[in-house]
């Protein structure tokens, strides 16, 4: 006799206390979205660039990329609660060029990042003579937070958007705490295979993930 092809589709059953069966439904999960400001600009760049004609000029990110509606998508079927934002605090310096335009760029991001309702968190961004500026405990703000927030039981599974390998640990730790934790990459940047590992799932974006939340003047 033919065996029957085993149905995938089916929903799970449970005795039900009254006789007969219950179907078991699935709780939404309650998702938490951690982002790495700078590590997502790069990404963001790189994937809006991926098309990129020479004979034009580079896309920046733009400052009002729809964030809260990327990451609702993204978060999907789960139930997006909180998203976080970390970035190093530009220090504005009165006669400093570069100074001045960096201040002003970050305080147009953070404006449009409360109108989003987006949670903040500065780190330092310190400047170098050669005239660069590196962030500093931007990653650790980041992962003291995810692991709080993890003990408090405040979300039920945290998407990392951020690449940057020093967060294992902190990866480690909240899954450690019962917490389910979603590394989000770049297809075209620098996969942190070490995040890959530590975390229960990879979301690899592709420009085609990006592009429907910027703006159509820029497009």
């Amino acid at each position: 006799m033919k065996a029957k092809a085993y149905n995938n589709k089916a929903k799970p059953t449970a005795l039900s206390p009254h006789g007969g069966t219950a179907v078991l439904e699935t709780q939404p999960k309650r998702a938490t979205v951690f982002v790495d400001g700078s590590n997502w600009y790069h990404k963001l760049k790189k994937l809006l660039n991926a098309n990129h004609n020479a004979t034009k000029d580079e896309m920046k990110p733009p400052v009002d990329f729809d964030l809260r509606a990327f990451v609702k998508e993204m978060t999907s079927p789960d139930t997006l609660t909180d998203i976080r934002y970390y970035i190093g605090k530009v220090r504005r310096i009165r006669g400093d060029d570069k100074s001045e335009l960096l201040y002003a760029n970050q305080q147009r991001l953070i404006a449009f990042l409360q109108q989003q309702q987006i949670q903040l968190g500065f780190g330092n961004l310190i400047s170098y003579p050669d005239g660069s500026y590196h962030e500093k405990g931007v990653d650790i703000l980041l992962a003291v937070e995810m692991i709080r927030l993890g003990l408090e039981k405040k979300y039920d599974v945290a998407y990392l958007l951020s690449s940057d390998t020093d967060l294992v640990p902190a990866v480690e730790e909240c899954r450690r705490l019962g917490r389910e934790v979603v590394y989000v990459g770049c297809s075209l940047h620098g996969q942190s295979f070490g995040l890959t590992k530590a975390c229960n799932r990879t979301i690899l974006l592709q420009t085609k993930d990006v592009t429907p939340y910027v703006p159509p003047k820029l497009l």
